[in-house]
C-alpha cells in the first residue's frame, strides 16, 4: 500500500503565458529582449515565458526566457533553433531546445507524457553539443525498472548485457535521427561513443565535462535523486526526464525525488536550472489518445 502523504502542491511547470500590449512584443522582437513586465510577479530565473498580445484581433506572440537575474526577458529565436538536425514541433519543445542547448544551465528537467519528444529531444542536443565539442562523453542512464506488476525475473548475462533492454528508449530514439535502425543498442551506444550506466550502480561516479542524461526518473525517491544529482561535476550538464503519470513503483508523486528537484523554491530561484512541462503528443496520434484517456 502506497505511503500516506498530504496533498500534493500545484506542480511548477517551468511556463507563464503573460498578455501586454502588441507594441511590446513587437520590441523584443526589435531589441532581443525587454524589461520584465510587472515586477509584482516573480520571475524565475531560467523560467520561459510565452508573450502572448491582448489585443484580440491578431495573434501575435513571442517565445522568451526570464534572464538569470531575473530582471529581463531574452526572447527565444525559434526559426534559429535546432539540434542535430531536429526542429521544435511546438512552443513548449521550443522551450525545452533553447534550455538543452544552454551550456550555461547545468541541470534541465523535462516531465510531461508519453510521446511529448523528451529523449529526442534530448539525444539532439546531446550528440548537437558533442560535435561542437563543448562536452567529451555522454553518459545515459535510467533505473533497471520493468512495466508492470509481472517480473521478467533476473536477466542473463553481464551488467552490459542485463542493461540492454533497458536502452530500447535511447536506441530507437538514436536510429530516428540517425538511420541507423538495424543495429543492436549496444552497437549503436559504441558507434556514438555514448556509456550507459544503470542507475543502481552509479553510486561513486563522478561525471567531468560529460552531457549525463537520465530518464524514467519519475520512480526515483529524494534520495536517489541526490545520488544522481550529487555525481554531476564541473563542466557537466544533467538532463532529468520523466512523466509524473506512469510511476510503476508504489511512490506517491510528492515522494518522488523529480517533483522535490521542480517545486523546491531553491532549485526555482537557482540560476542553474530550468524546468518545462511538455503537453502535447507529438509521436502519433493513437498515442496521444491513449494518453488523452488514461491521464485524463
Amino acid at each position: 500500500m502506497a505511503k500516506k502523504t498530504s496533498a500534493v502542491p500545484e506542480f511548477y511547470s517551468g511556463v507563464r503565458v503573460h498578455e501586454l500590449a502588441k507594441s511590446f512584443i513587437g520590441e523584443i522582437y526589435a531589441a532581443g529582449f525587454i524589461d520584465v513586465p510587472d515586477k509584482r510577479l516573480t520571475w524565475y530565473p531560467n523560467q520561459y515565458v510565452y508573450l502572448k498580445a491582448n489585443d484580440t484581433s491578431t495573434s501575435t506572440g513571442a517565445i522568451t526566457r526570464v534572464s538569470k537575474d531575473g530582471k529581463e526577458l531574452i526572447l527565444i529565436k525559434d526559426k534559429e533553433l535546432k539540434a542535430f538536425g531536429v526542429l521544435p514541433k511546438n512552443k513548449e519543445q521550443t522551450m525545452a531546445l533553447a534550455g538543452l542547448l544552454d551550456e550555461s544551465i547545468p541541470l534541465c528537467t523535462l516531465t510531461g507524457r508519453a510521446g511529448t519528444g523528451k529523449t529526442l529531444l534530448t539525444i539532439a542536443a546531446a550528440l548537437q553539443k558533442i560535435e561542437e565539442k563543448k562536452y567529451d562523453r555522454i553518459i545515459i542512464t535510467r533505473p533497471m525498472s520493468q512495466v508492470g506488476k509481472y517480473d521478467l525475473g533476473a536477466l542473463p548475462g553481464d551488467v552490459n548485457e542485463k542493461f540492454g533492454p533497458y536502452l530500447e528508449n535511447y536506441v530507437s530514439n538514436i536510429q530516428q535521427l540517425t538511420g541507423n535502425n538495424k543495429r543492436t543498442a549496444q552497437d549503436v551506444i559504441q558507434m556514438y561513443k555514448m556509456e550507459a550506466m544503470p542507475m543502481q550502480l552509479i553510486r561513486g561516479a563522478s561525471w567531468v565535462r560529460a552531457f549525463i542524461i537520465a530518464d524514467e526518473c519519475q520512480i526515483l525517491d529524494h534520495h536517489e535523486m541526490l545520488t544522481l544529482g550529487t555525481r554531476i561535476g564541473e563542466g557537466s550538464k544533467l538532463v532529468v526526464m520523466g512523466d509524473l503519470n506512469q510511476r510503476d513503483e508504489d511512490i506517491a508523486k510528492i515522494d518522488t525525488g523529480i517533483h522535490k528537484v521542480i517545486n523546491s523554491e531553491r532549485m526555482k530561484a537557482s540560476p542553474l536550472t530550468s524546468h518545462i512541462e511538455l503537453i502535447k503528443s507529438e509521436r502519433s496520434p493513437l498515442a496521444a489518445l491513449f494518453a488523452d484517456c488514461f491521464e485524463e
